[in-house]
């Protein structure tokens, strides 16, 4: 009787059928036989192979810290470089904004200047004489009619 129920169990468990309880039973019956069977070096390979190594978690993180440290040291030095050039726009970018601003302001008191001689110009000038014209080269001051 036991072995008809061991050949349906063993049916329903190759088919993906049999419950837990059933596995278990099944599994034991098989290895405690005494003639040797196919069944039997498979249920001994897992019985062997289901217990886990004690250090197996720890070899696990060891793994993944392992691999975890290349892309950890990318990051960095893509995080510097990042930095670094994030820093050249900006002082770059302060440099040439004042740059501009300087330009910009020598040009205004440039024509304040201009026009301020342009002014001082046309009161010397006499009325008679409009066609006069005068010339700064220096310090010296040139007027020519």
């Amino acid at each position: 009787m036991k072995t008809e129920e061991k050949d349906k169990l063993l049916d329903k468990y190759y088919k993906g059928e049999t419950t837990i309880e059933e596995e278990r039973w099944l599994k034991n019956e098989i290895l405690l036989e005494e003639n040797q069977t196919s069944e039997q070096d498979i249920f001994g390979f897992f019985n062997s192979e289901s217990s886990v190594p004690e250090d197996l978690e720890k070899t696990i993180f060891d793994k993944i810290e392992q691999t975890a440290q290349p892309n950890k040291i990318v990051k960095m030095r893509w995080f510097r470089f990042a930095s670094v050039a994030a820093t050249i726009v900006i002082l770059l970018t302060a440099y040439l904004g004042y740059r501009e601003m300087r330009n910009t302001k020598l040009e205004n008191e440039f024509l304040v200047m201009e026009k301020a001689l342009y002014q001082v110009s046309q009161n010397i000038q006499p009325k008679e004489q409009e066609d006069m014209l005068i010339l700064w080269v220096g310090e010296d001051v040139i007027i020519i009619n």
